[in-house]
């Protein structure tokens, strides 16, 4: 009998199931300072360090690895990954994203970063790297993203994502727009599966926590309309509105979410 459980079941899997839909430019530009603020933190910076620590333990990266970060975001892990190798190269296509990134990395005297603002799916690179990572990246959507990650790694690849996560708030202002809430997220799971029939061994770890995000009421009036893609529905974005006026506590949102992240990590040859 033949094996259903192929690269192509995998695949047809991730492009088929619902998963979040990688959002605009528009809308990582309007999460930028809260992400800069949120991985600012004392924690983060610890959480950091300890995965640099753990990579260089592995045997994964060293004083002259050449680094690719895919989705580098407001440029924390990049820089901390900088202090402990030969050059990153950090991409992403949010404009402010790539602002704070910039200035971060100016503020901690690292200088062997290259940022690009650029889409993953458009850029093409000549080079090769000794680590490719995409560290929580909506850059990594469907299966071409993957392959095109493993082409340009001559070393070790990276990946995290969200496997699960809940929030009551987020819960609510999805009912109220007559749409489903997806807690888990099967993206991991597939990458997994994908890797292991083509013959890599990836290792799997989890980690489970909470956080809380805060905004002032008309920050969270801007970004939920976009989280729910309803940014164009004018009765739904008066519906998410409406709710958060009624929440609103000393002028700030709370939303508590729990969740679970999942990080795959595998020595890659090039496809």
């Amino acid at each position: 009998m033949k094996n259903q459980l192929n690269t192509e079941y995998f695949e047809n899997l991730w492009l088929t199931s619902d998963h979040p839909s990688q959002l605009s430019a528009d809308f990582w530009d309007l999460r930028a300072q809260e992400y800069n603020k949120s991985s600012s933190k004392n924690d983060s910076l610890t959480n950091r360090e300890n995965k640099v620590e753990e990579f260089l333990n592995k045997g994964i990266i060293s004083d002259v690895s050449t680094v690719l970060d895919i989705g580098c975001g407001t440029g924390q892990l990049a820089i901390t990954l900088a202090k402990s190798v030969k050059e990153v190269v950090a991409l992403d296509y949010s404009e402010k994203m790539l602002l704070y990134a910039r200035e971060n990395a100016k503020k901690a005297g690292v200088r062997n970063i290259r940022f690009i603002q650029t889409d993953w799916k458009t850029i093409e690179f000549d080079e090769s790297f000794d680590f490719v990572m995409a560290s929580m990246s909506p850059a990594i959507n469907e299966p071409a993203d993957l392959y095109k990650m493993m082409t340009v790694c001559k070393g070790h690849c990276y990946l995290s994502a969200f496997v699960e996560r809940s929030s009551a708030l987020r819960e609510t202002l999805y009912n109220l727009t007559d749409q489903s809430y997806l807690h888990q997220f099967h993206k991991i799971n597939y990458i997994f599966n994908i890797l292991w029939t083509k013959g890599f061994f990836p290792e799997l770890t989890y980690e489970e926590g909470a956080h809380n995000r805060l905004f002032a009421l008309e920050k969270a009036k801007e970004i939920y309309p976009f989280e729910l893609d309803v940014q164009n529905d004018p009765l739904k974005v008066k519906l998410i509105h409406d709710f958060l006026d009624q929440e609103v506590k000393e002028e700030l949102i709370t939303e508590i979410v729990s969740q679970k992240k999942g990080e795959l990590i595998w020595k890659c040859s090039q496809l």
